[in-house]
């Protein structure tokens, strides 16, 4: 249970902030943290019990982004409900692919999905890259109909797919969003879930 001090760097959020699901987180509230050695057992248990990776029988490599070496833009924060790790994200927050940022991984426990905990991880990451890339791409497997619809509600539109990119038979789908405040423009403008890009 949290306690009274704040762990420094953290990303406190408040509750009541509703998800894609059928209603609010329902803590105290979550913490949203720099990902730590400490984290990682717990994020690669979520991975393995959940798409695409179990179907893609993949796990991650969290290593390049335990590492803050030359100022590498991997990024890596986790949500803490409670005392324990709901999900995680993993992103590049510079622009890395037509003119955009990244996000590699976003995964909730099954058991807590639904209440919000992604939608508060995506709302942590499109705030930190709205201050390095007007742009953000992230890629979502053709039989991953879930994170499909996650993004969509987001406000991510599809632009593009690559057939067998992982296994025969599926693609992946490529799904962009566009930011406000864009470069040049920070601390002014709507908050980045206010752009919708066309559909």
């Amino acid at each position: 249970m949290a306690g009274r001090n704040r762990t420094p760097g953290a990303h406190r959020v408040r509750t009541g902030e509703t998800g894609i699901g059928e209603g609010p987180v329902k803590a105290q509230s979550v913490r949203i943290l720099t990902l730590t050695r400490a984290h990682v057992a717990a994020c690669a248990a979520i991975v393995a019990g959940s798409e695409p990776w179990k179907t893609l029988g993949e796990g991650l490599d969290f290593s390049p982004f335990l590492s803050r070496r030359g100022g590498a833009p991997a990024q890596a924060r986790v949500a803490i409900e409670g005392t324990e790790v709901a999900g995680f994200i993993l992103y590049s927050a510079g622009p890395v692919f037509a003119r955009g940022a990244y996000i590699r991984a976003l995964a909730v426990v099954p058991g807590r999905r639904s209440r919000g905990i992604g939608s508060l991880l995506l709302d942590f990451a499109e705030q930190s890259i709205a201050k390095h890339a007007a742009n953000i791409f992230v890629c979502a497997s053709s039989f991953n109909r879930r994170a499909q619809g996650f993004y969509r509600k987001a406000g991510y539109s599809r632009v593009g797919a690559i057939p067998g990119l992982i296994i025969p038979g599926a693609s992946e789908y490529i799904f962009w969003k566009q930011l406000i405040p864009a470069i040049g423009k920070r601390g002014s403008g709507p908050s980045p879930r206010s752009r919708r890009p066309a559909s």
